[in-house]
């Protein structure tokens, strides 16, 4: 039994001192090599036609923003840039396939170049590729996205890139002065590029850069600024690649830190409301917390502290992006950190195997409870085993249809038309469109690609992101001159609603009162409405009343004086201290209602001060603007028993003519 036993496992000896012995791995070529292979093997492709919904709308926007070449800042405003078509994997175009396509592989590609010169750090070259070729899998598959629209989320990825070449000098002993520099240089570059896909990700990979420098040296001013001064030149210059003005550069910068900054308070989900999937998720960043925890006061030679901190402030930023919408996305972005952290860690044997299990336990833990999240929330189950196993092919597919002439506009012409199939947009109004300018409201805009319509939309192109009054006003001020017609999805709900249970007039007051003031409606069918621009026919705002509230209180909003008035609300809203511990952004716990007529739908706080739709005239009967409330109170779901949580409720009436 003996003897067989050592039989058995002998070749596999002699793998395995073939793999810590060979010298393969060590040049260049061969690392590329490995890292063009596992940028193909590990490249999902679940969505290469381009469909309808929330999440492809809002790509199909990115896309159409350069395909009619529309200037950011000025004309158009998002947490994306002019470069975020690159994080697409759907068709809309040959050029933007093709610049994704190249911007795609070389992601997935850095990221394992990237792990494994961390790893080189203390193993051997081709243990090192390995290792990296396994956890560049793992965090591929982690970061597929999730709902209608799947495919990896690769502003993330570049992230995680950034973290594992950031780790390289600061597992070394004492790195070389020109290899720090060069490396923080590069990844302010890169931060610039990326801060043109994606607003956040190129803010966080500046922030890693930084670090990185401060970390090896806080005194080393000249490398603090070259950073600094490489993001500036990378961002300026890829702007100006990417067809923008110059001069728009810093509208555009302005108004998209406005959204970034809005964005989670107005998105963020109570804990309570995701049930048993919060307790997991907490308990699993406590778990993490504790061991980077402890792995910085054991320090030491092995794990150097600076490295920790690093890994400990990936983590937070990771952290805070979850618990401010905890959903499966950031939740498998937080397990990728840590999966790349242990992974490039230096461990000894022993304490490896134990990381190794705890985070294997960790993982499997968070993927088996995707599916009973899903099964409560609702939403795409996606089985991460399969996009692995399917992704070659799809990567070949992909690579194919770019390669062969023609292949790729067919490809669109058949999305579009799957797409007017169900959008099922009405003859008369597409005619009455004809060539003028549309906007797409509120969400889907993959609509306009569909039916090749001259694209003009407002400059926070989908409402639910203008979550503060400067970006709603400027929603407002642009839908008064333009577009020439506004084509809305009818919500089947009355009055509209919008996500996580938003009231539509509310969650953008100035756009709303633009869209009742500056069009009239020319139509209403199959659950679309078109307005036509018809220039200002509203009177301004009247006070009626001042009113003080408090939760669980009924109001009764004052009737129009006579037809053809509208009255409005703003909501003052006073909050106790309960209300200021718990509505924040980083760990939610409860979020500010609005009451109408006993139900209850989410408050943008931030917008709630300026005056909203409550009771509209019969000029926009059966669109989403239709809305009659008789009585009106403010709330807070989950209620924690905040009494004391108050408001001023300012009532106003506004002239609308016919």
């Amino acid at each position: 039994m003996a003897a067989s036993t050592a039989a058995a496992t002998r070749p596999l000896r002699h793998v395995t001192s073939w793999v810590s012995t060979t010298t393969w791995g060590t040049a260049a070529w061969q690392q590329v090599l490995a890292a063009v292979i596992t940028a193909v093997l590990f490249w999902p492709q679940s969505s290469v036609d381009a469909m309808v919904g929330l999440d492809p709308s809002w790509q199909a926007g990115l896309a159409m923003a350069r395909i009619h070449h529309l200037a950011w800042g000025p004309e158009l405003v998002s947490t994306y840039g002019p470069l975020g078509f690159l994080q697409n994997t759907a068709y809309y175009s040959f050029d933007q396939s093709l610049l994704a396509t190249i911007y795609q592989l070389t992601v997935v590609a850095t990221l394992f170049l990237g792990i494994a010169a961390a790893l080189r750090q203390r193993h051997a070259p081709m243990t090192s590729l390995i290792g990296a070729f396994i956890t560049t899998g793992v965090t591929a598959i982690l970061h597929i996205g999730h709902g209608s629209t799947l495919g990896i989320m690769y502003p993330e990825l570049v992230v995680l890139a950034a973290f594992a070449w950031a780790a390289v000098p600061l597992l070394q002993n004492d790195p070389e002065r020109a290899t720090v520099f060069r490396t923080c240089s590069v990844l302010g570059a890169a931060a610039g590029l990326q801060l043109l896909v994606k607003f956040n990700t190129g803010l966080t990979i500046l922030v890693i850069a930084l670090a990185l420098s401060v970390l090896l040296d806080w005194r080393a001013v000249g490398r603090h600024c070259a950073t600094v001064t490489a993001f500036a030149a990378s961002t300026f210059v890829c702007w100006v690649l990417a067809g923008q003005g110059p001069g728009n550069l810093p509208t555009w910068l302005s108004y998209s830190a406005s959204v970034v900054s809005s964005y989670s308070a107005a998105m963020a989900i109570p804990l309570p409301a995701v049930g048993p999937f919060a307790i997991q998720t907490v308990v699993s960043t406590v778990v993490w917390a504790g061991a980077l925890c402890a792995m910085f006061i054991r320090g030491g030679p092995e794990t150097p502290r600076r490295f920790v901190a690093l890994v400990g402030l990936v983590t937070l930023i990771t952290a805070k992006k979850e618990f401010a919408r905890l959903s499966l996305g950031n939740f498998f972005a937080l397990l990728a950190v840590v999966v790349v952290a242990v992974a490039i860690t230096p461990f000894s044997r022993t304490r490896r195997r134990a990381f190794v299990l705890v985070v294997g336990a960790i993982v499997l833990f968070g993927v088996t409870s995707e599916h009973t999240y899903l099964e409560v929330h609702g939403g795409h189950d996606y089985d991460r085993t399969v996009a692995a196993v399917q992704a070659p092919g799809q990567a070949i597919d992909r690579l194919v249809t770019l390669a062969l002439p023609g292949r790729v506009d067919q490809r669109v012409e058949q999305a579009k038309a799957r797409q007017r199939a169900l959008y099922a947009i009405p003859d008369r109004f597409i005619k009455t469109i004809g060539s003028g300018t549309v906007h797409i409201d509120p969400d889907e805009i993959s609509a306009a690609w569909a039916y090749d319509l001259a694209w003009r939309p407002v400059p926070v192109f989908q409402t639910y992101q203008a979550n503060s009054p400067t970006l709603d006003e400027l929603n407002g001020e642009s839908l008064a001159k333009w577009p020439q017609f506004v084509l809305s999805r009818l919500s089947p709900a009355s009055p509209a609603t919008g996500i996580d249970g938003r009231l539509g007039v509310q969650e953008s007051p100035h756009y709303s009162r633009a869209l009742l003031c500056s069009y009239t409606v020319s139509g209403i069918e199959h659950r679309w409405a078109l307005f036509t621009h018809a220039g200002p026919h509203c009177g301004p705002l009247t006070a009626l009343s001042q009113v003080p509230i408090h939760e669980h209180d009924v109001i009764r909003v004052p009737a129009p004086s006579r037809p053809g008035m509208a009255v409005l609300v703003g909501i003052d809203l006073q909050p106790s201290v309960l209300d200021r511990l718990f509505q924040g952004t980083v760990v939610p716990l409860t979020i500010p209602t609005v009451v109408l007529d006993g139900v209850s739908y989410r408050l943008i706080a931030a917008n709630a001060a300026e005056p909203f739709l409550v009771n509209t005239g019969a000029s926009v009967e059966g669109t989403n603007l239709q809305i009659h409330a008789h009585t009106i109170g403010v709330g807070s779901a989950p209620s924690l028993g905040q009494s004391d949580t108050g408001a001023r409720l300012r009532f106003y009436e506004m002239r609308v003519a016919p």
